[in-house]
């Protein structure tokens, strides 16, 4: 299990160390080194065992316990220096919020810069731990769950459908969650726009909670999102994230509309 996971997450920052150049000159030089440092690390660890055999069985854990604290707090360490500049759902959810909060502030949304890829490594959480937020962000769920979640009728259903057709997505506002239905043809550029349009009507139902009951918030919230869109666009590309290559974590629907002959 370890080496699947290591595996797939050595291809990724494999990608992103050669930036560019040839990914095969990158994955040869990473496995000479994995070979050099698995050779040297096997000679060592005869010479460490050999040393350690006469040691009583507490001291021997203590100093098991003790270095696989230090090995875990090296990775940590290590994968906060891998700076990606697309946006996964945990750092959009930061950049979001953090632009969000300094527009609450009253600063210029033409001239606030968010946090960049370098900065935003170290806020990422690593641990893959259930985070419990006040209305959560849902996204890729099926059109079925949105309805069911949202309680849509039928005139709410039609106007979901042209959304999804028109804009590539469609945001709803259930009891418990904030639900993101995507189409199929979404660019990962739709997707992060409805990831932000999520996040401004999470933060303007929790400003006010009667929002919640009224079918005005969406009108409210589209508003906003027509108006700072383009501004958090050009925020986040001087902040040198490439929107393009935007991955969101989803529920795995995609919507694909047929209009009826």
């Amino acid at each position: 299990m370890c080496g699947v996971a290591a595996g797939a997450c050595n291809g990724a920052i494999n990608v992103h160390w050669s930036n560019g150049s040839d990914i095969s000159d990158i994955n040869a030089k990473f496995g000479a080194q994995h070979t050099v440092t698995g050779s040297l690390g096997l000679i060592f660890a005869a010479i460490f065992a050999k040393s350690v055999s006469t040691m009583n069985s507490h001291s021997l854990w203590l100093l098991y316990f003790a270095l696989t604290a230090i090995h875990i707090f090296g990775n940590v360490k290590c994968l906060q220096l891998v700076s990606f500049d697309y946006l996964n759902t945990d750092r959009m959810a930061i950049v979001c919020d953090g632009y969000l909060d300094r527009i609450q502030r009253g600063e210029d949304a033409d001239k606030v810069v968010v946090d960049d890829p370098k900065t935003v490594s170290f806020q990422e959480p690593l641990l893959f731990f259930p985070r419990r937020k006040l209305l959560p962000i849902r996204v890729g769920v099926s059109f079925d769950s949105l309805v069911r979640l949202c309680k849509m009728d039928k005139d709410a259903i039609q106007q979901a459908a042209k959304d999804i057709e028109d804009d590539k997505y469609v945001v709803g506002l259930g009891k418990d969650c904030i639900s993101i239905s995507i189409s199929d043809s979404a660019s990962p550029i739709d997707r992060a726009k409805a990831y932000f349009y999520a996040t401004v009507l999470r933060k303007v139902v929790l400003m006010d909670e009667s929002l919640k009951l009224t079918s005005a918030v969406h009108d409210a919230v589209e508003d906003v999102v027509q108006r700072l869109w383009p501004h958090f666009e050009r925020s986040v590309k001087r902040a040198n994230w490439d929107l393009s290559k935007t991955e969101l974590a989803t529920e795995g629907y995609e919507v694909s509309i047929n209009a009826a002959m």
